[in-house]
């Protein structure tokens, strides 16, 4: 019996120090549980040795050019700001004259959906081994060196200079995230082709990084239907005048329900705060010039 009580007190102590720590040591402790979970994804998932390009037109500042509605206006209107500047285009901007127009010097896709779909896949590579007539690096994930079919599409083209980088989500410690940012092990959260492309520009010798069709005003975009079907009206500055509402997919290919949109949102809006933060430590600076964005993590600058 005395043994028993002994226990129990012993149990109760561990329970009331537990409590005790709040909610500070309950952050604590979560993060050290993600920075544990990180480690393992990178064992598992990371490419170990991962190459950089060097040398750029300009390396002191880089413009990334996101595919949001408002890219169209910011180009037309300052042309002498992005005159001189590296550029960096994502996803399916290949696809547009701006392409052509602007010839950016870095490329990086990020969405599973190009493995997935071969439509995606075919309407990406083959426009850009088409259209691509200068030297331009073309970032792509590690995991996408498992699928062989695309590959070829861009063989015939030595403007092409492809590079792979992690996208292994990385989460836990913002000291222990930068060190593994650092080292291209992984990624904040990459819930949009964004987030890879900031976290790549930090990597490289670029000293300020602007952000321009960066709206992210996805909010009022998201309609359900009486048949409980979550539509999101996604604008890119290429097809803003021809889209439509449909249905988000994940990528089982199923409908995404609306919590699960919503979380992602979350996760990408707080990822800016992790990248803003390790772009502090390495005295850099990511300024946003996109009009009317709601990513509330940069520094804004109108142009």
């Amino acid at each position: 019996r005395q043994m028993c009580i002994r226990d129990s007190s012993l149990s109760l102590h561990h329970i009331i120090l537990f409590v005790s720590m709040g909610e500070k040591g309950m952050k604590w402790l979560g993060q050290l549980w993600q920075s544990f979970l990180s480690v393992v994804k990178i064992l598992l998932q990371s490419k170990w040795h991962t190459h950089l390009p060097s040398s750029f037109g300009n390396p002191e500042e880089l413009l990334i050019l996101a595919n949001g509605p408002s890219l169209s206006r910011t180009v037309q209107e300052a042309p002498e700001f992005i005159k001189g500047k590296t550029l960096l285009a994502v996803n399916f901007c290949a696809t547009s004259p701006m392409f052509e127009q602007l010839r950016p010097e870095i490329y990086l896709i990020a969405d599973p959906l190009f493995w997935i779909v071969p439509e995606k896949r075919v309407q990406l590579f083959q426009t850009l081994a088409e259209k691509t007539t200068w030297p331009m690096n073309f970032f792509v994930p590690a995991r996408a060196l498992k699928n062989k079919e695309w590959q070829p599409m861009l063989a015939g083209n030595p403007n092409i200079r492809l590079c792979i980088y992690n996208t292994t989500p990385i989460e836990g410690f913002q000291g222990f995230c930068n060190w593994i940012f650092n080292r291209g092990w992984g990624v904040p959260r990459p819930h949009n082709v964004l987030i890879p492309s900031i976290a790549i520009g930090l990597r490289l010798p670029f000293r300020k990084i602007y952000l321009a069709g960066a709206d992210h005003s996805w909010l009022p975009e998201i309609t359900v239907t009486d048949d409980n079907v979550v539509l999101m009206h996604q604008k890119h500055f290429y097809d803003q005048n021809k889209s439509q509402a449909a249905t988000v997919k994940q990528e089982n290919l199923n409908s995404a329900r609306l919590y699960t949109i919503l979380y992602h949102m979350y996760v990408a809006f707080k990822s800016y705060f992790v990248l803003e933060d390790y772009a502090r430590k390495l005295g850099k600076e990511v300024i946003n010039i996109t009009p009317a964005s709601y990513i509330d993590a940069f520094k804004r600058m109108k142009i």
